[in-house]
C-alpha cells in the first residue's frame, strides 16, 4: 500500500508538470526560495530519487535480513530431521 502511494504521488507530479509545467515550477521555486523555476524543479527531482533510493535500499535490506532468517530456519530444520534418521 505504501509503495503505491509513493507511485501514485510521483506520477500525479509528472503529470501535472506536463500539463501545467510553468505554473507548477514557479509555485515550487517561489516556496523554496528559488529564483528559477528549472533549479527548483532539478532540485525537488534529485529529492525524490533520494528519497526513492533510500526506500529501495531499506526493503533490499529487509528482504535480505528475511532471506537470512529463512535459510537460517531451513537449515536448522534439515540438521534435525539428519539428526533424528540416524
Amino acid at each position: 500500500m505504501r509503495s503505491t502511494l509513493i507511485w501514485l504521488i510521483f506520477w500525479v507530479t509528472v503529470i501535472i508538470l506536463a500539463i501545467v509545467p510553468n505554473d507548477f515550477s514557479f509555485k515550487i521555486a517561489h516556496i523554496l526560495g528559488f529564483k528559477d523555476n528549472v533549479n527548483a524543479v532539478i532540485f525537488v527531482a534529485l529529492g525524490m530519487l533520494f528519497l526513492f533510493i533510500y526506500y529501495l535500499s531499506t526493503t533490499l535490506e529487509s528482504v535480505e535480513n528475511r532471506l537470512t532468517e529463512l535459510t537460517r530456519k531451513i537449515a536448522l530444520e534439515n540438521r534435525e530431521k539428519e539428526d533424528n534418521a540416524k
